[in-house]
């Protein structure tokens, strides 16, 4: 962790090094999850992937989406606290323009310093209150978009 003054620093190449531990490792445990299931030590596509592709990935009825949902928090709880946090920095990134277009429409009576601060910690709140901030939905939310593309581009090249 890098702090001046007891302020958390994440630079530019933290930020990249974190995404794309999430790319290459945190998104490969997701991916072999989702599509795959261990079976008298084969692996077998899962029911969840079959039903899905059968159903398409718009046309998926709630309890498909549900099932899903709930894949999802219990990856998500069965990561580690390094992959999870990670995880949610890749989900900071992946809203951010989100988070900025809200902070700027509550208030610009801010000076850009102050503004700045507000943001930072805002984000940071998020990420050390991911429960109370609803970054754990947002995501449930993201990895539920990322699988359904990665589905659909899958799916639509069988």
């Amino acid at each position: 962790m890098i702090t001046v003054e007891d302020k958390l620093l994440v630079t530019k190449e933290i930020n990249e090094v974190t995404i794309d531990y999430v790319k290459k490792i945190v998104f490969r445990k997701l991916l072999m999850t989702f599509c795959f299931e261990l079976k008298q030590n084969t692996k077998r596509i899962t029911g969840l992937i079959q039903r899905l592709n059968f159903y398409g990935i718009d046309a998926k009825p709630i309890e498909l989406e549900f099932e899903l949902l709930e894949q999802l928090e219990n990856f998500i709880d069965n990561l580690k606290k390094e992959e999870r946090t990670a995880l949610y920095f890749w989900v900071l990134n992946q809203r951010y323009l989100h988070y900025l277009d809200e902070l700027e429409y509550d208030d610009d009576t801010y000076s850009e310093s102050e503004y700045d601060k507000k943001f930072s910690r805002e984000l940071a709140y998020k990420i050390y209150e991911p429960n109370n901030s609803n970054l754990r939905q947002e995501t449930v939310q993201e990895l539920n978009n990322f699988l359904c593309t990665f589905g659909d581009c899958k799916l639509n090249s069988v």
